[in-house]
This record gives structure tokens, sequence and C-alpha cells, in this order.
């Protein structure tokens, strides 16, 4: 149900805040913030343990009294907060306290949301609500208001890399890997060897305007978005691996043969940052709403390759 070691390193760094939840008179509702998989609902189901003092039936996942809303869905609806209301205000079946915690909470739309905030606002006195988030900001400031907030940091390379085992036989794409990665786990295993060739080749296409590889960079797009659920995580590893060559350019990290010096020297700054602000603001404007990202993310790169006005200086 959850990694262990990831949630004993946030258990590590969050000593007074664990003492303080371990309180028998303490409830409440608190957010957990950090980057995608940096192991928010490791740390949460850790802190349910010792809340519910039984681990055995939390790893199960069949402790009467830990509520998990975690939907594949794309938005968290009313329909899910309705689901847990009824059990909420039933007193505690084994332990002494009830624990919810709702996974993504930035996914619950705003009509999820004001259900939730009936419930925030008079909870039981043996309730615990955790919600999880990469972006507060997408909550309520009523849900914010009502919720202690904690910041988890990101993960140590070693965390990271043990992620990453026995897929790379290259360590300059195994660098490349771990900086994408950011200091968060590749829990679903997205990089692979094939991912991370094929997106630097196609990173390359774009960077250098190839005009005469449309066809390629269409074909690397469908690709790239055939998974709806993956789409984001493409987008964004296309701006880190931006990020990483804006890094090699000016010589701030060590060499990498994935990135060449012809390729460093013909690129330049200028239009790196400028297709990372353009990624960063589909990203914004797209988020929250039924909007095809794919369309957006193929036009913003078309516009960019055909783009000629682009300064080519350093």
């Amino acid at each position: 149900m959850y990694n262990r070691e990831i949630g004993e390193f946030h258990l590590k760094n969050q000593k007074n805040f664990i003492n303080y939840l371990s309180r028998e008179e303490v409830s409440g509702s608190f957010i957990f913030i950090g980057q995608d998989s940096v192991g928010k609902k490791d740390f949460a189901c850790l802190v349910s343990e010792i809340i519910l003092e039984n681990n055995e039936k939390i790893i199960k996942d069949i402790h009467p009294d830990l509520y998990l809303v975690d939907v594949e869905t794309e938005q968290i609806v009313v329909h899910d907060i309705s689901k847990l209301e009824s059990w909420v205000f039933n007193k505690p079946f084994e332990a002494k306290k009830k624990i919810v915690i709702i996974r993504s909470a930035e996914k619950m739309n705003l009509i999820a949301q004001n259900k939730l905030l009936k419930i925030l606002e008079e909870p039981p006195d043996y309730l615990f609500f955790f919600l999880l988030t990469s972006n507060s900001s997408m909550l309520l400031p009523t849900v914010e208001s009502r919720c202690i907030k904690t910041n988890l940091e990101s993960l140590p390379e070693s965390i990271v890399e043990k992620s990453l085992e026995g897929r790379f036989g290259d360590k300059d794409l195994l660098d490349v890997g771990l900086f994408l990665l950011d200091g968060s786990h590749d829990y679903e295993n997205f990089y692979t060897e094939s991912f991370l060739i094929d997106i630097i080749n196609f990173l390359k296409v774009i960077i250098v305007k190839d005009t005469s590889s449309i066809d390629q960079t269409i074909d690397y797009i469908d690709m790239f978005f055939k998974v709806k659920s993956e789409q984001t995580k493409v987008v964004n590893s296309l701006i880190r691996l931006l990020s990483l060559l804006l890094i090699l350019k000016h010589k701030e990290q060590k060499e990498n043969k994935y990135f060449s010096d012809v390729l460093l020297n013909e690129v330049s700054s200028y239009n790196i940052t400028i297709l990372i602000n353009l990624l960063e603001n589909l990203n914004i404007n797209l988020k929250g709403t039924s909007l095809n990202l794919k369309i957006g993310f193929e036009e913003l790169i078309l516009d960019f390759i055909l783009d000629n006005d682009s300064s080519n200086v350093g």
C-alpha cells in the first residue's frame, strides 16, 4: 500500500509534528504539501499507523478506522465526499480515532470542496483529516483556513535512485533520469531507458527548429500522448530537460553525452527559455479545465518550430 522507507524519511524530518499528533487529545485537519510523487501518501499512512496503533491492518488496507479517497479520474467529485460523510460521523470501530486521507486533494472540484467544508467546520473530536496536495492554492481559502499545513521535503538522491534501480545501464542516462525526478519517486516506473532516449531525441528536433522534421515531431507527440493520465508528466519532463540543457550550456553541471557540444553551441539560451515559459504557461492555463492538452501542446510546439523570429544569440 505504501513505501515505508519514504514514509520514515519524512517522519524523521517531522518529529515535533508527530509528537503533537500522537497526543490523545489532538485531532483536526491537516494539509500535507509536497511535489508530485514525493511520498505524501507514504507519510500519511505511517502517521496513521502511529495514531491508530495498528500497522498490520493499514499495510493490508483493511483498517476500519482509515478511509482513503484515491480516485483515478481527473476530478474528485461531490459523490466521492458524500460517500465518506456517513462513515465520518460513526464513532471509531477499533481505535480511539478515525482518519480520512484525501490523495491529490487539489483534484476536488468546487462542489466537492464545499461539501468537504461542511464536515471540516464541525468535525467530530475523534477525526483526523489528511489532505495531500502538490498545489494547495487549488484549494478554497475556506478549506485551507481550517487546516494546519505541513510541508514535505524532496527525497534524497539515494532513495530516488532506488526507484530507477536496474533500469539504466548507462550512467549518463541515469543522471538524466535523476534530474527529471528532481527529488521525487518514480512510483509508476514511468522513466524507462527507451522513454528517456525518445524524449531527448524529441527535444533535439524541437529546439533546433528543424522544419524538415515536422512529420517526425507529430509522430513523437502521438507516441507520448497516447495515455491521457501521463500527458502532464510528459510536458513536465520536457520542461525539466530544457532546464538541464540550459544548465549544461552554461557549464553549471558535468557534461552529458546525450547533449553534445554541437547541440549546446547551436541552440540559443533565449530559445530554450522561451520554450520553457511557453510550456509552463500551457500547464497553468489548462490545469483544472477540460481542454485537450495534446492539441494545445501540438499547436505550441509547431508554432515554436515554424517561428524563425526568435533570437539565436547565446
